[in-house]
């Protein structure tokens, strides 16, 4: 399960689809789930660029559309980009025509973030289906946490292969009809409020996932592009049940991705010493190295945030650094090693505060080390 994310101008291409190579769009259809475990919605830089230049090549009203689809069965938000005159002509003088442009995107951009989803839990299907049904390109803003039938991440887990949820999908007739659609996912895997951080491997996971149902669905092409968190805390206020992440993730008996807590690693407060008996915890770590054919690994350190905003000298780095020596001090070969590095506290795994008080059994949950087990290819 290994997915790619890339930059629209260096787009994805999969099995049967390809990057957009026809004429630019003058219509564009934006969902999203907008739940509350998810961030604020924004709207990403590309798509911003993308309808900016979709309305200034616009030669007559209409020809730069934008829908928003936020429900399943509400109303669509459709919105005419094009700058016009008082008397209705395209507006020529460029200097009004960006002004325009702009205060019409900065508006449907406020639109987009007041955005809340109209049911609980979390489905991305409904809203695929919905958009399926308007022209042009689609955008679909989401983290793909799906809590609903058919794709219940909680019931199928992070082991299951995307294709056989795939299968199921079409199987039950509720795969969207995309031919000649250019689809681009946003946000796959960015999660917030009561859903923990996904991994790496559940973010993989994900990306795969979607970018296999948009190519059953038959569209031109299924791109995956960065930067669609506004990483700000949602506005919903529906439940969205949590999908639980497993402390370790395996695959034919390999390790995949493995989450070593505070409780495993036994570092004293402040302190990147790492005690000897942490080694009971990396020792089968090192011993699957050969057997699983394992080229490099990663090692990323986390710490809680105290409130302070005191990152406390790169202490979350410092500890990544102390597990990935102690690696090769058990065995292993120090070129196998791959990025290691601290992300401080900017990905906890739940909120440190609740009710604004500091919860140190949360807190807890977060100061972390996790490993990314990167195979050879069979």
């Amino acid at each position: 399960m290994v997915a790619t994310t890339t930059s629209l101008l260096s787009a994805l291409s999969i099995t049967g689809c390809t990057q957009p190579e026809d004429s630019p769009p003058t219509t564009v259809t934006i969902i999203t789930t907008a739940t509350s475990a998810e961030p604020l919605v924004a709207l990403p830089e590309s798509v911003v660029a993308e309808m900016i230049g979709m309305a200034k090549r616009a030669k007559r009203p209409g020809e730069a559309t934008v829908h928003l689809v936020t429900s399943a069965t509400g109303e669509v938000d459709t919105r005419d980009l094009v700058p016009l005159r008082p008397n209705g002509q395209v507006q020529h003088a460029q200097v009004d025509a960006d002004r325009q442009i702009r205060a019409a995107i900065d508006d449907l951009a406020v639109t987009a973030a007041a955005a809340v989803a109209s049911k609980p839990g979390l489905n991305v299907l409904p809203l695929f289906d919905r958009a399926s049904q308007l022209p042009g390109d689609i955008h679909i803003i989401t983290s793909g946490t799906s809590t609903e039938a058919p794709i219940d991440l909680r019931l199928t887990g992070w082991d299951t292969d995307p294709n056989t949820i795939v299968d199921s999908v079409e199987r039950q007739g509720l795969l969207p009809y995309l031919p000649d659609r250019h689809v681009t996912f946003h946000g796959l895997g960015v999660v917030s409020g009561t859903q923990p951080t996904l991994p790496p491997f559940a973010r993989s996971f994900i990306e795969s996932l979607y970018l296999r149902l948009c190519e059953q669905a038959g569209a031109a092409s299924c791109l995956l592009a960065p930067g669609a968190a506004s990483g700000l805390p949602p506005i919903a206020a529906l439940p969205v049940p949590v999908v639980p992440v497993p402390d370790a993730i395996t695959e034919g008996g390999c390790p995949v991705w493995t989450r070593l807590s505070d409780t495993v690693l036994h570092f004293a407060p402040d302190s990147a010493v790492l005690p000897a008996t942490a080694n009971d915890a990396l020792h089968p770590l090192v011993d699957a190295v050969d057997r699983c054919r394992i080229e490099r690994i990663g090692v990323t350190g986390h710490i809680a945030d105290t409130g302070t905003g005191d990152t406390r000298n790169t202490l979350a780095e410092r500890r990544a650094r102390a597990v990935a020596d102690r690696l090769v001090v058990l065995g292993l070969p120090p070129q196998m090693l791959g990025m290691v590095d601290g992300r401080d506290a900017r990905e906890p795994v739940v909120p440190n505060f609740t009710n604004d008080v500091f919860d140190e059994a949360k807190a807890q949950q977060n100061r972390r080390v996790e490993l990314t087990f990167y195979h050879a290819r069979r």
